[in-house]
């Protein structure tokens, strides 16, 4: 009989300390969904949509444009961007600070594509590439460009588009602008050697090659966290003027080209 009762009382007590490590578990998982939930509930989620572009030409003698805007200009008294931007939104649920962004692209490709080409063709548009300086004259025309001044920004935060529906402005880099005009020229003058007389250019009829452009963004969470994304920027032109061969004098309002920057995210 005192064998039975003590055979109960070792049941009872493994029953016990089973029920106390289950609830140990339990409470271990639900901490752990706790703290899950916490972090989704700080993680924000940065996002670059597309943006528009539209270049205009600074001199009738050149068909290479020289200003550039997010928006079509209206009127000749309508200020045109210097440099087009981006916008970034935060779809996540909490603030993302110390936002950096990064581009890159085949600057030395993309000059030595172009020096060969305005060579050959007696163009009279020069593009070097000194230290750490692009350096490009046109028709009077000079530009001094920093390449590593345009190549990096820096944020400091960007609370939640459920916060704020205005996003986060940063400029495209002017080293790739210039280029991609010169490009467009160039493509322009290609088209003009093998058809004439066509002032506005179909899209399917374009064949110049814009190089890739690169995009690395960078962000921090409230909680320290780091968080790092990467796309592919394609232009996509959606209107190109042509050269007609009688001289002409393109108006201000008149766009050289115009198009939008796709961001495509890299997924590694």
């Amino acid at each position: 009989m005192e064998n039975s009762t003590n055979n109960w009382t070792d049941i009872i007590s493994i029953v016990s300390i089973l029920g106390t490590w289950v609830t140990i578990v339990l409470v271990y998982f639900t901490l752990q969904e706790m703290r899950n939930q916490r972090k989704a509930s700080q993680k924000p989620e940065l996002i670059i949509p597309i943006a528009p572009i539209f270049g205009y030409a600074q001199d009738n003698d050149i068909f290479v444009a020289g200003s550039w805007s997010n928006k079509e200009r209206k009127n000749e008294s309508a200020v045109v961007e210097e440099r087009p931007q981006v916008t970034i939104y935060n779809i996540g649920a909490g603030a993302a600070k110390e936002i950096n962004i990064k581009w890159d692209f085949d600057l030395s490709g993309t000059v030595k594509s172009i020096q060969d080409y305005c060579y050959h063709n007696s163009l009279p548009v020069v593009v070097n590439i000194q230290e750490d300086i692009l350096k490009i004259e046109s028709k009077g025309r000079e530009s001094y460009i920093s390449i590593e001044a345009y190549s990096k920004a820096e944020h400091v935060y960007l609370m939640p588009a459920s916060v704020t529906a205005k996003g986060l402005k940063s400029s495209i880099p002017v080293t790739f602008l210039e280029l991609l005009s010169i490009l467009i020229f160039l493509d322009i003058h290609q088209t003009h050697k093998k058809s004439s007389n066509k002032p506005l250019l179909p899209v399917e009829e374009s064949r110049f090659e814009i190089p890739m452009l690169f995009c690395e963004l960078s962000y921090v969470d409230i909680g320290g966290v780091r968080y790092a994304k990467k796309f592919d920027v394609i232009f996509h032109p959606s209107m190109v003027m042509g050269i007609p061969s009688r001289k002409i004098e393109l108006s201000s309002t008149e766009p050289v080209f115009h198009g939008w920057f796709e961001f495509r995210e890299k997924f590694e």
